[in-house]
């Protein structure tokens, strides 16, 4: 019995040596790279291009398989405002989405928002810029995204 334990051992412990990826190895073709489906929870910052001195603040995007998008960032004065609609990636990895603001009490009439940028199966996006295309609330404002990262 002992030798037939000793075996298994032996056997799992060759197993896993020769499945095993060294992180030396990690750029052959033996240890292939992560990939990530634009799919899930994006977290980063936002700017506003007219608002430097507001800096940079929290932002997420929750992307479903089905086409649509949840949005959840800070304001300037310290409160979440959610957002939600559709996106899509076109071929040459561009992403785009087009977001309504939800309206809840004192935040005005809902606002439109186009969001383009890179996508990468990395698990990163990045060039990612907004603008306002109807903001019937006063100014429209436009940014920029940080790098968004993939929360796997």
């Amino acid at each position: 019995m002992a030798c037939m334990a000793l075996t298994v051992f032996s056997a799992t412990a060759l197993l896993f040596q020769m499945t095993s990826c060294k992180k030396a190895d990690a750029q052959t073709a033996s240890c292939p790279v992560a990939t990530y489906q634009v799919a899930g929870l994006w977290t980063g910052t936002y700017s506003v291009n007219s608002i430097p001195a507001q800096g940079q603040l929290f932002y997420s995007f929750v992307i479903y398989t089905d086409g649509t998008i949840l949005t959840r960032g800070k304001g300037g004065d310290g409160k979440y405002y959610y957002s939600s609609g559709t996106w899509a990636v076109s071929g040459t990895n561009v992403f785009s989405a087009t977001i309504i603001s939800f309206v809840t009490p004192n935040a005005g009439l809902p606002i439109t928002q186009s969001i383009t940028g890179t996508y990468a199966s990395n698990g990163t996006m990045s060039n990612l810029t907004w603008a306002d295309t109807n903001n019937p609330n006063g100014p429209s404002l436009s940014g920029q995204y940080s790098s968004m990262q993939r929360v796997n």
